[in-house]
């Protein structure tokens, strides 16, 4: 178990969120039960745990049994009760159930300044902010998707959520679109009209002006499409 709480320690020192180990209120029966549930459920994110409820007086005292998690949720969740067994070093165990409060904090994307209706969301305009992913559960992390224009105009320092956002159509309604038709080393460009608004990598309905029949295509590009035979 100790080697555990060593590991945690060393972790704690390299990741982008430092926490400070030497705490006087770090408790190591929270950092293996972390490093436990890190383990079960692989988070992305730094994972934090604290006592939902009074800590019970098994806990109260350094480590003296090796720690396991015998029944734990499906996912991981702000409140959770956790089943685990302490098994001293003469293989007596004894069984506890923990409600534990968890967070977990991962960086999203938050707004500098205000924003208006269908203007395009430009990475100039947004800051990374920590947040606790348990939480606030739609936010926008990684790497900031290109072509997205904004749902709503909202307020400055929002975390970013995929409700605020649209991507951005590159073909639209009754506005004509090039497609490019391919089979195999024969490629045919045509001209149409798109049916309604398309993102890059969606499927439009496009009329022929000419037969004024319909097809699907894909969207490749600013008024472009295409399809493969």
């Amino acid at each position: 178990m100790f080697r555990r709480i060593s590991s945690f320690f060393l972790l704690s020192l390299s990741s982008a969120f430092v926490v400070p180990a030497l705490a006087e209120d770090f408790d190591p029966w929270l950092a293996e039960l972390t490093l436990l549930l890190e383990e079960r459920f692989e988070p992305e994110g730094r994972l934090e745990l604290k006592w939902g409820r009074q800590r019970p007086a098994v806990f109260s005292h350094g480590p003296d049994a090796v720690l396991s998690v015998t029944m734990a949720p499906s996912q991981l969740s702000r409140q959770m009760i956790v089943k685990v067994r302490l098994t001293a070093d003469d293989n007596t165990s004894t069984d506890h159930s923990l409600v534990l409060h968890a967070s977990l904090w991962r960086e999203g994307w938050a707004l500098r300044a205000p924003s208006t209706l269908r203007s395009p969301l430009l990475p100039s305009m947004v800051e990374a902010r920590s947040f606790d992913a348990l939480r606030h559960r739609d936010v926008l992390t990684g790497e900031l998707p290109a072509e997205l224009d904004f749902a709503r105009s909202l307020p400055a320092d929002r975390l970013l959520t995929w409700r605020d956002v649209v991507r951005r159509p590159l073909v639209r309604r009754n506005e004509p679109v090039e497609v490019v038709a391919s089979d195999g080393a024969l490629t045919v460009t045509l001209r149409g009209i798109a049916m309604h608004d398309a993102a890059r990598g969606e499927s439009v309905r496009v009329r022929n002006p000419d037969s004024r029949r319909e097809f699907t295509a894909i969207v490749s590009a600013t008024a472009q499409a295409q399809v493969n035979f």
